[in-house]
């Protein structure tokens, strides 16, 4: 029957008022909905994009938001290095935009793929590893890395353990070795673990690693070390008209101009990178005159740190490799410094490597500029296309890359929680056990209370409220205290035993047991029928529904425990999944979180999505009895 009969309806009093009731229950349905939209919204977010509040995250419809994403975990969140890239001075990388909107045209096009070319036909000593860790938020490279290491070991993290002379306890916990290619004497060393991440590097797409660039180096080093900051001041002293210090680069060989050759030369023997350094045969007999001098002409000394057999400083010739470390490293370092002609040096740097490779490939300079629809007055003055070559790549995979940002996040905490511990066989058994010993121990003991007409029952309700009375927190150390007495911490009996039985559980079956007809057991009683049969055969399936609301409860209590899970079982491997969610969030960013958060709503949500007749009747048929 309606509450607002039809010829009411009619009139513009109740019409308003059905309206405005309309409204009021809509707007509190927004105000529930909004904030779980929201976290789900946050749970498909990153660093770049995490306080951006909207329901619908910007990486889906906006390309330029995409493009800013990817550019986050292309360059591991790395601020400084996307500046030396980009050659800008951005603050945040939700700032980053891309040089063209839209497509590029055909020059960009024709600059982009000879640059691709280039760069992946360099050889690997030019490159580093793209998608870094940016703190514990997921990463491209190191899930690779990691598959790569399972398979390498066959899953046998101590085997790794012994090669690497690690101490992991899970591949998660393997990181890759720490690579500094702009540094001056820098080099992969022969540790096994070095080799076999370079045997992994051999392995990436092209897009998994970038050129190591020069460029910005030696715009830095004139900008912080010699001209601070100044551009006037450095125009003045080369004759340039350079607008900013990232317009700069770096020439093959010693430029004309006294100032810019002595920037130069200063650049080279102290901060240029020896691995993108050319040494001509010119230099030898400085590099013997050198060590004769540094050594006193005691070429025994020589050899014993060098481990080599010379029996006179003529026969040493200039290293095919720079020495690793120690005082060979050392000597190199001072040679390069003070001694080597500076003629004697050119560098081979991955930019003008490609301003060679450019120039070979169109003949000269005019040819250069037709090609990419640009005016050049040198060929020095070309950029690697860096921030086109990514903008062309987010493009072309719009798709693929939208696709990992709405399931990176997620992805994360699934393997967080099936590959640490027994989190998820913890939590199955946890509640099942929880389950089972409610729907067996608080029915029973409500039944009693029912069906015998006890004098001391009230009493007994009252315990039974007074238990509710009373936050779970007041019983946890009591209960810690005496699991640890019997010897039941780290088990399962610690994480049930003390939940077995539930006074309000038992206190609403009690109601409803009180509300079933008695003449159903009057007439069972006739029959002959016992106890355990009438319980069994008559209450049991008149109480479904409540045993589902029971049920409902012991899973959402024992699947939502955290602090007394963890209180009875700190063993690592008795952990529930609230434990190693919990343990998860310490150190993740908040767009991690909020996933965890929504991955262990979901099976509470879809408990209660199959089981919601069942457990509506259980709420309204007490009412109606």
């Amino acid at each position: 029957m309606a509450l607002i009969p039809i010829v009411g309806r009619r009139s513009l009093k109740m019409r308003i008022l059905v309206i405005g009731l309309y409204a009021v229950l809509s707007i509190g349905a927004v105000t529930m909905v909004y904030p779980f939209l929201v976290m789900l919204s946050t749970s498909v977010k990153s660093a770049v994009d995490v306080n951006d509040y909207s329901v619908v995250p910007k990486y889906l419809l906006d390309d330029e938001a995409l493009f800013a994403k990817y550019i986050e975990i292309r360059y591991a969140g790395n601020i400084e290095a996307i500046n030396d890239y980009y050659g800008g001075n951005i603050i945040k990388i939700e700032d980053i935009k891309p040089t063209t909107r839209g497509p590029l045209k055909r020059g960009e096009m024709n600059l982009v793929r000879d640059w691709n070319e280039f760069s992946q036909n360099l050889p690997l000593s030019y490159k580093q590893a793209n998608f870094g860790p940016i703190g514990t938020s997921p990463s491209l490279l190191l899930d690779r890395y990691r598959a790569f290491l399972r398979k390498r070991f066959n899953n046998d993290i101590n085997a790794l353990n012994r090669l690497y002379r690690e101490e992991n306890t899970a591949f998660e916990q393997v990181f890759a070795p720490f690579e500094r290619p702009t540094k001056r004497e820098w080099q992969p060393d022969d540790s096994p673990k070095m080799k076999e991440w370079l045997e992994f590097e051999k392995s990436l797409p092209p897009h998994f690693l970038r050129v190591v660039g020069c460029d910005p180096l030696f715009a830095s080093f004139l900008e912080v070390d010699r001209y601070d900051g100044d551009i006037s001041r450095l125009n003045a002293a080369w004759g340039t008209s350079y607008k900013s210090f990232v317009e700069i680069h770096l020439p093959v060989a010693p430029p004309v101009n006294q100032q810019e050759r002595a920037d130069w030369e200063e650049f080279v023997r102290t901060l240029m990178p020896f691995r993108f350094m050319q040494v001509d045969d010119i230099a030898t007999a400085d590099y013997q005159n050198f060590l004769r001098r540094r050594y006193l002409g005691n070429i025994s000394e020589v050899n014993r740190i060098y481990g080599t057999r010379y029996s006179a400083f003529g026969e040493i010739r200039l290293p095919n490799r720079v020495p690793a470390e120690g005082t060979p490293l050392t000597d190199w370092m001072d040679f390069v410094a003070y001694v080597i002609p500076i003629k004697a040096i050119r560098l081979t740097n991955a930019e003008n490597l490609f301003r060679q490779y450019v120039l070979a490939k169109y003949g000269n300079l005019e040819g250069v500029c037709k090609a990419y629809d640009i005016a050049l007055k040198n060929v020095n003055e070309l950029s690697p296309p860096y921030r086109l070559a990514d903008w062309q790549y987010v493009l072309t995979h719009k798709s693929e890359l939208r696709r990992y940002f709405l399931t990176r996040n997620y992805a994360m905490v699934i393997s967080f929680i099936l590959l640490h511990g027994r989190a998820v066989v913890n939590t199955v058994i946890f509640c099942l056990a929880v389950i089972i010993t409610h729907l067996v121990v608080n029915p029973l003991c409500a039944y009693a209370l029912s069906r015998y007409n006890l004098r001391y029952a009230y009493k007994v309700l009252l315990f039974l409220l007074a238990t509710m009375a009373f936050p779970a927190e007041v019983a946890m150390i009591p209960n810690f205290l005496l699991l640890k007495q019997l010897n039941l911490l780290n088990t399962y009996w610690a994480l049930i035993l003390p939940g077995m039985a539930s006074g309000f559980a038992i206190f609403l079956l009690k109601g409803f047991f009180d509300s079933l007809p008695r003449e159903l057991y009057e007439a069972g009683i006739i029959d002959g029928a016992s106890e355990a049969r009438m319980f069994w055969q008559i209450t049991i399936p008149l109480s479904k529904p409540i045993f589902a609301v029971i049920a409902l409860q012991s899973f959402t209590a024992a699947y939502g425990a955290f602090m007394f899970a963890f209180l009875v079982c700190q063993d690592p491997k008795m952990w529930t999944m609230m434990v190693w969610l919990y343990e998860l969030q310490i150190t993740a960013p908040k767009y991690i979180t909020m996933a965890a958060l929504t991955v262990a709503a979901l099976p509470t949500l879809l408990v209660f999505i199959f089981a919601q007749k069942v457990i509506m009747r259980g709420i309204i048929l007490p009412s109606f009895k």
